[in-house]
Order: structure tokens, then C-alpha cells, then sequence
């Protein structure tokens, strides 16, 4: 039995977390994929729970469900690519399940002169292994960006050098 697509839905500014659980109690499966993060205020630290990608949720509602999630608190409506609804396939939501249970964030203190800016590589060991990306930053630290082409966004990640292998480009 084939399960529903995973759809993209656009939320107003801060309100992907009130629009999420409200899905989740009306049961229609959502997904909101966090980001921890450190932030400091006058008088402490804490850490904090953002979204991912800022105004956007992930939802897979039945087909009696899908004008219902356009009543949840925030959603404005559904993302569309090419005139059509933007569907992510599970592969692309394991990758960001990946990404946010890793809490990916690693430190390199190599560099290497055989990654070039711009270039696709394939990471070959962790939590990412045979996922593509493209190299957008080389200093003391490699930049990772994973690109989901139907949502238009990309997550940048940290990982050193010694995980990622280049991919020959064919013509």
C-alpha cells in the first residue's frame, strides 16, 4: 500500500510550532524538523529549539485531509513547484531526520587543496554517507550544503575533509 506524499505548506513567521501540534492533535501527520541552538539573553544562556526551515512544515495528510490542514492556526498554504503541489519524498525526510537526531555540528581542523568551491561531493562515512551535496565554503572548516530541490532550500552542515570523497563530473 502506497503512503501518502509528503507535502510542503508555508506558515506565518514563528508559528510553525502552534501549527504543528494543532495538526498533530486533529491527526494529520506533520512533520517540523529543530534546530538546537545557544542563545544568549542579558542574564543567561539557553538552549532553543528553531525550525529548520524558517516558515515551512512537512505534512502528509490523507485526501479527506488535505483542505483541512489550510485551517491550522499559521498555514497559509501549500508550497507549489512546477503548478503543482511541492511533494519531498521519504528520502529527502530520512535526510532531515538524519541531520536534526545527529544534531550534525563537527568541528575540522584539516584543510585540503583537492576540493574546489562549487564542487559536488559525496560524503563517504556518518550519518550522511551517499548523500550528495556541494562544497561551499573551504577555510579551516568544509561547509556541506544539502540541497532539496523541490522545496527550494538547502541545509548547510560542518564536517571535516576526510568524510567526503569528489564526485567526477561526466559529460
Amino acid at each position: 500500500m502506497d503512503q501518502n506524499p509528503w507535502y510542503v505548506v508555508y506558515v506565518s513567521s514563528r508559528q510553525e510550532k502552534k501549527a504543528e501540534k494543532y495538526l498533530t492533535k486533529n491527526g494529520i501527520a506533520s512533520y517540523l524538523p529543530l534546530a538546537r541552538k545557544l542563545r544568549q539573553w542579558s542574564d543567561r544562556k539557553k538552549w532553543v529549539d528553531f525550525p529548520m526551515f524558517n516558515g515551512y512544515l512537512f505534512v502528509r495528510p490523507t485526501d479527506h485531509q488535505i483542505d483541512e490542514v489550510l485551517q491550522a492556526p499559521g498555514v497559509v498554504a501549500y508550497l507549489k513547484f512546477e503548478r503543482k503541489y511541492a511533494c519531498v519524498t521519504e528520502k529527502e525526510i530520512e535526510v532531515i531526520r538524519t541531520i536534526e537526531s545527529a544534531g550534525y555540528h563537527v568541528e575540522s581542523i584539516h584543510t585540503s587543496d583537492e576540493f574546489e568551491i562549487g564542487e559536488k561531493v559525496l560524503v563517504m562515512e556518518g550519518p550522511l554517507k551517499s548523500q550528495v551535496g556541494q562544497l561551499i565554503r573551504k577555510n579551516n572548516e568544509t561547509i556541506f550544503l544539502v540541497t532539496f530541490e523541490t522545496l527550494g532550500q538547502s541545509i548547510k552542515v560542518n564536517m571535516p575533509y576526510e568524510l567526503l570523497k569528489k564526485l567526477e563530473i561526466q559529460d
